[in-house]
């Protein structure tokens, strides 16, 4: 089961890399020479440490002494403005959007240095999606070398098997292959002049193939869905086998009933329900102004299929949704050590208790920063959780 995407940045996720060429190709035009793009594809793009100086080259093309310093400079200056202006490839957003909705996790890992790539992915409005960014100051080695990408499986907390990376250059193939990854090639029109890139998959644009069709081409059919009237009878037994008890089961079917569910999502799985989490209303007492916020629970997975991450993402999923839909905070009860990569934190740390202790095993999580400042109070579930015996 794919647990998250780690994507390069420059030519995947905005074409950095063609007005540079298109920079050299006007320099050398003004002095009557054809820039010699392949050449530069070869020693340049993708590379650790570029090979070809474009205008030491053509220095010796012409014969003339030029003005290195200043001609690199407005190379430069010239560049950022044009990639200041840069809109992100086709398909981009769009998988960024369905990761999140699919409870994946998301990274970066870029050979350029956090200075460039965190602004630029800012700008695109891409940077709050990631939950990890990592760039050359963070890895002893760059790309060829495996270093970047399992800095980013380390952040995620994923393993390689359970990651796909997106690169458009045949190093970053090199480099994620040697973290043990399945990589996605997406060429850019620089990067297409090296000839077919040694991915697991080629696309020309990540906008041929939806996420979950490439999900599905690398053997990951799972659906994450709001429940629908087929999946009640699955629900129910997901609950049941994955706890050994009918109380989470009835929990769920009763808050049904009452109309007191925020969000029942179900896995599915060849038509098959393999899990489930459902979130229900909670309130603070005294009252909360802004409203309330949820309680997390029960979340299940088949016995069979546990330890496969389908629990990671329906959790993930499940966030994400009640994060769009502007709610303030989730709790639940559980393990701290598995919940804390969710990001929950003990509810005492906002102030927050409940009738179910104050322990570590009562968790908050803030779904905007700063809902929770200076509130403060007792949660309260709904009374279908008391009379279940949940």
């Amino acid at each position: 089961m794919i647990q998250a995407l780690v994507f390069d940045f420059d030519g995947l996720i905005a074409d950095t890399e063609s007005p540079e060429a298109q920079i050299w190709q006007e320099l050398y035009a003004r002095h009557g020479q054809e820039f010699p793009l392949d050449e530069w594809v070869r020693s340049v793009v993708g590379a650790t440490v570029a090979n070809l100086d474009p205008v030491v080259q053509l220095e010796s093309l012409t014969g003339l002494p030029l003005d290195r310093q200043a001609l690199h400079a407005q190379a430069q200056r010239t560049r950022l403005e044009w990639q200041a202006a840069l809109p992100p490839l086709p398909g981009v957003a769009d998988y960024l959007d369905s990761a999140r909705r699919l409870g994946l996790r998301l990274a970066v890992a870029s050979s350029s240095p956090h200075s460039w790539v965190d602004r630029a992915l800012r700008r695109l409005g891409f940077y709050d999606l990631f939950d990890a960014i990592i760039c050359r100051e963070d890895a002893a080695r760059l790309k060829p070398a495996p270093d970047l990408f399992l800095a980013a499986l380390s952040a995620l907390h994923v393993r390689a098997d359970r990651a796909l990376a997106f690169e458009d250059s045949p190093n970053g193939i090199r480099a994620a292959r040697a973290a043990g990854m399945q990589v996605v090639g997406v060429p850019n029109p620089i990067t297409a002049r090296l000839g077919p890139l040694p991915a697991d998959l080629t696309l020309a644009s990540l906008a041929d193939l939806s996420l979950p069709g490439l999900l599905g081409r690398f053997g990951d059919t799972l659906t994450l869905r709001p429940e629908q009237p087929e999946d009640i009878a699955g629900i129910r037994r997901v609950n049941e086998n994955a706890f050994q008890t009918r109380a989470e089961a009835d929990l769920v079917d009763l808050c049904r009933q009452r109309g007191k569910v925020a969000l029942s999502l179900a896995a599915v799985l060849e038509d098959r329900v393999v899990g489930h989490v459902l979130f229900t209303p909670v309130t603070l007492e005294p009252q909360y102004p802004a409203g309330g916020g949820l309680g997390l629970g029960p979340i299940a997975v088949l016995p069979e299929l546990q330890g496969q991450g389908i629990g990671s993402r329906l959790m993930r999923a499940g966030l994400e949704n009640m994060r769009r839909r502007d709610e303030n905070f989730v709790v639940l009860l559980g393990n701290p050590g598995y919940y804390s990569r969710f990001g929950f934190k003990p509810g005492r740390a906002a102030g927050l208790s409940s009738d179910y202790g104050d322990g570590d095993e009562f968790q908050m999580l803030e779904l905007h920063p700063g809902r929770l400042a200076g509130v403060g109070g007792r949660v309260k579930y709904v009374p279908e959780f008391e009379e279940t015996g949940c």
